[in-house]
């Protein structure tokens, strides 16, 4: 029995389209509708980009829960939350770290030492100062990307609310006990109740540093960021923010690339499929 949300995706090759993106979450809608499956047991999942997250703002204004995924920066943080997401989805080890083990940072507290540990600590931080700002209820972080049980342990200290386990290490997580476990533990877990109220100590204090990080290096965001309408014509503003940041940039594309690659390859796999059945 599956208990929550299903998450279902939009095309990742109409990440920069509009129209299609909405349509494309519309057909979904309509299947969903027809099951008798109700609003509040899925979310879309949509890219975020400026053209997408259009388009996810008019789902959310009829109901339709989406979660923006792909994020690398905070500016495309804060665009979900003016989009209205339910959920975004950061990748705590950008996609080349998973065609090539090479590359992946293996430290010891990732929490601390690896290097997009930052980046979700400041999402995180952006995020409770436009609740006090706003009092609007903000995107929950959904975390993505893990290549250890550390990395996933690490993203409860930075504030995420759940996250996107893969079956080896959820196995490995049953398996621990807690002498295993060398770095320190989160003095709480994030709260749903109440997600970015102040007293909510998120990230944990030892952390604090990182919300500081790269911020004086003339590039990435900044506070002006949270007041900027990032979705105005069509996404341009998120799009234009996001191409100063050439790193989060370089890690959209590779994903898109290869969620695009996935999309290609599965049209081919329902295809041959579609093929021998008619034999």
């Amino acid at each position: 029995m599956i208990k929550g949300r299903v998450l279902v995706q939009t095309s990742p090759s109409a990440a920069y389209n509009f129209q299609e993106t909405l349509d494309h979450a519309r057909i979904y809608v309509s299947e969903f509708e027809k099951a008798g499956i109700p609003k509040n047991r899925y979310c879309i999942k949509i890219m975020a980009t400026g053209p997408a997250l259009n388009a996810a703002k008019i789902l959310q204004d009829e109901g339709i829960s989406t979660l923006g995924t792909g994020v690398f920066s905070v500016v495309q943080a804060v665009a979900c939350s003016q989009a209205g997401c339910l959920y975004i989805s950061p990748y705590y080890n950008e996609i080349r770290t998973h065609l090539d083990p090479s590359l992946w940072p293996d430290v010891q507290d990732p929490a601390l030492e690896h290097p997009f540990s930052y980046r979700i600590a400041q999402m995180v931080q952006a995020y409770k100062t436009l609740f006090a700002a706003t009092g609007k209820e903000q995107p929950l972080v959904k975390n993505a990307g893990f290549r250890s049980y550390k990395e996933v342990i690490a993203s409860s200290e930075l504030g995420c609310h759940s996250a996107t386990i893969s079956q080896d290490l959820l196995e490995e997580l049953k398996n621990l006990t807690p002498e295993n476990i060398t770095r320190p533990a989160p003095p709480k877990m994030a709260s749903l109740k109440c997600p970015y109220a102040a007293h909510v100590p998120i990230p944990s204090p030892r952390l604090s540093a990182l919300l500081s990080r790269h911020l004086d290096e003339n590039r990435g965001w900044t506070a002006k960021d949270l007041t900027v309408d990032l979705l105005a014509d069509g996404g341009k503003a998120l799009d234009q923010a996001l191409e100063k940041e050439s790193e989060a940039a370089r890690m959209v594309k590779e994903a898109l690339d290869m969620f695009i690659f996935c999309e290609e390859e599965t049209k081919k796999l329902i295809k041959g499929t579609a093929l021998l059945a008619s034999l």
